[in-house]
């Protein structure tokens, strides 16, 4: 059971935020304090310039002194350094302010912030800077931020792959719409292609289909054989061939050159798997 929350008026909801921001804005304050006192002992480096070790020993010294945290003094160090105290804007907080810190246009963006959408005013959010540095919002606002926070979600394959297939499932019409996309049929075709020919290789790797491959390429050669062997032990008997004009034997002859060239080619291919045939031999065997 949840527990229960407080209605709260509109003057006390108003009430709540004026002291909020008049507790946000003491704490940016005592950031950039802070951080101006980090700048005293240790002045921020020239640019491409590195800190000695002993000016990271005070700072965490003083920091350990004071109960903070070393990498939070050191950023507020480093923000302050960002913003000089002429271009920082008391009415925006500290946070902001970070999170704008290493644009180039800071200090006039500072200066322009842009319209908040539940009052409709001018005033810079956290997410509004987020927004600003390209960054991802906590609160998405539109569809591209909507799809990058349920990118991030869907970020494990498993995951992903369990929501497509419910989604497939269960909202059809989505299906639809998304398979209207050119880009999105083409790239599912390639993805089925590539798991059919897989799945087909895989089949083919197997032993015993492997041993039935073998066995019927056996059977077809021998089928060849056979049906030529069997039809000349039937036919030849029957025939006159040494009656036969020189013109007749002389196809003939050109027929068993062509069955020649066959057995030779065969045996080729027995000794070296290679199937290939020259031009002569393309000839022969097409009776040309």
């Amino acid at each position: 059971m949840t527990s229960p929350i407080p209605d709260l008026t509109p003057d006390e909801w108003g009430k709540l935020i004026r002291r909020g921001q008049r507790l946000v804005g003491s704490e940016s304050a005592t950031q950039f304090d802070l951080g101006d006192m980090g700048l005293e002992m240790v002045p921020l480096p020239p640019k491409g310039k590195r800190l000695p070790r002993k000016a990271y020993k005070r700072l965490a010294d003083f920091a350990e002194e004071v109960g903070l945290e070393f990498e939070r003094f050191e950023e507020y160090r480093i923000v302050a350094g960002a913003w000089p105290k002429e271009n920082r804007n008391k009415s925006v907080c500290w946070t902001v302010h970070s999170i704008l810190s290493r644009h180039h246009d800071r200090f006039m963006m500072i200066r322009n912030p842009p319209v908040y959408r539940k009052t409709g005013q001018k005033r810079w959010t956290c997410d509004a800077a987020r927004r600003a540095v390209g960054w991802k919002t906590q609160i998405p606002e539109n569809i591209e931020e909507r799809v990058r926070q349920v990118q991030d979600i869907l970020d494990d394959e498993e995951v992903a792959v369990e929501v497509i297939e419910r989604t497939m499932m269960t909202r059809p019409r989505v299906v639809h719409r998304v398979a209207e996309k050119p880009h999105v049929r083409e790239t599912f075709t390639r993805a089925q292609t590539k798991a059919i020919r897989e799945a087909h290789e895989e089949t083919k790797a197997r032993p015993e289909v492997r041993k039935l491959d073998e066995e019927q390429e056996v059977f077809t050669v021998l089928g060849l054989c056979s049906a030529f062997a069997s039809g000349i032990g039937r036919t030849l008997p029957g025939l006159h061939l040494a009656e036969l004009s020189e013109d007749s034997k002389g196809a003939i002859r050109d027929g068993l050159q062509r069955v020649t060239a066959a057995v030779d080619w065969t045996e080729h291919v027995l000794q070296t798997g290679k199937t290939d045939m020259d031009r002569e031999l393309r000839r022969i065997l097409a009776g040309g």
